[in-house]
C-alpha cells in the first residue's frame, strides 16, 4: 500500500474518531504564526534551519516556508525545501473552532501550517506537500518552555521525512485583527 493511500486512510480514521468523540479533539480557527531558528537534525547529528510565516486571518491564505536539514541525506546535499503556505490554523479546544483539523490532535494548542513545497536541492528534484506544527510557548520570562516545531513531508521527494524539536530561535503566534 502506498504512503499516500495509508495517509488518506489514517486521516479518515482520525476524522471519524474525532467526529464520534468530538470532546476529545481540537478544532481549528484562522491563525497567523511566524518563526525561525534551528532544531535538531532528523539524522541525530547537527541542526536543521527553518524560517516561515503563515497567515489566514484575512480569509486569504498567504505565507512562505524555508527549511534546510543538511545532515539528513547528507550524501545527496540534504533536505532543502521552499514552500508556499496553503493553510495556517490555530488549534483550539473543541467546540470553539470553525472546523476540525485532523492534525490538531497531534498539535494541541499549536499552529498547523500546510504547504506545497519545491526541493531546492539540485540533486533531489521535485515538489510535494508538507505539514508543520509550530507551538509558541511564550516569550522571555513568560515562556512556559521552549517553543517547539515539527515538520513532516507528506509527499514528493522528501516523503516520510520527519523532524521535531525544541526551537533555538522563536515562534510567535499573532492574534487575528
Amino acid at each position: 500500500m502506498s504512503i499516500k493511500v495509508t495517509l488518506k486512510i489514517n486521516q479518515l480514521v482520525l476524522s471519524v474518531f474525532c467526529l464520534a468523540l468530538i470532546s476529545g479533539c481540537n478544532n481549528a480557527v484562522d491563525g497567523k504564526v511566524t518563526g525561525g531558528g534551528t532544531i535538531a537534525s532528523a539524522s541525530g547529528n547537527g541542526k536543521a534551519n527553518f524560517g516561515f510565516n503563515g497567515d489566514s486571518c484575512s480569509g486569504t491564505v498567504k505565507g512562505k516556508f524555508n527549511f534546510h536539514d543538511k545532515y539528513f541525506l547528507a550524501e545527496n546535499g540534504g533536505v532543502k525545501m521552499n514552500g508556499s503556505v496553503t493553510s495556517a490554523d490555530l488549534c483550539v479546544t473543541s467546540g470553539t473552532g470553525q472546523a476540525i483539523n485532523h492534525y490538531c490532535g497531534l498539535c494541541a494548542d499549536g499552529y498547523i501550517v500546510n504547504l506545497d513545497y519545491r526541493s531546492t536541492n539540485p540533486k533531489i528534484e521535485g515538489e510535494g506537500q508538507a505539514v508543520v506544527c509550530a507551538k509558541d510557548n511564550g516569550q522571555g520570562f513568560k515562556a512556559t518552555e521552549s517553543d517547539t516545531i515539527w515538520i513532516r513531508a507528506i509527499s514528493g521527494p522528501y516523503a516520510d521525512y520527519y523532524s521535531e524539536g525544541s526551537v533555538q530561535g522563536n515562534i510567535k503566534g499573532h492574534a487575528c485583527e
